[in-house]
């Protein structure tokens, strides 16, 4: 239980990451939380093609707004 609230926590901190329009996709967030906070449990938390999905189309859609566009390799 308190793993998965934790997991949850995690996919929603980089909901947020992934709005703030600095990064460019979902990989750069993750290295962000493992490497830079600390979070090694971040290593696991994008395993699921669905959340990669949906923080790509998170980073584009704030980068747009922004007025910038990073495209980043697949």
């Amino acid at each position: 239980m308190a793993n998965e609230r934790f997991s949850q926590w995690l996919r929603d901190l980089a909901r947020h990451m992934a709005r703030s329009g600095r990064y460019g996709s979902w990989r750069l967030i993750q290295i962000e939380l493992r490497f830079m906070q600390g979070i090694r449990e971040a290593a696991n938390c994008f395993t699921d093609s669905e959340i990669r999905s949906e923080l790509d189309a998170l980073c584009r859609e704030a980068q747009r707004q922004a007025g910038r566009i990073m495209i980043l390799p697949a």
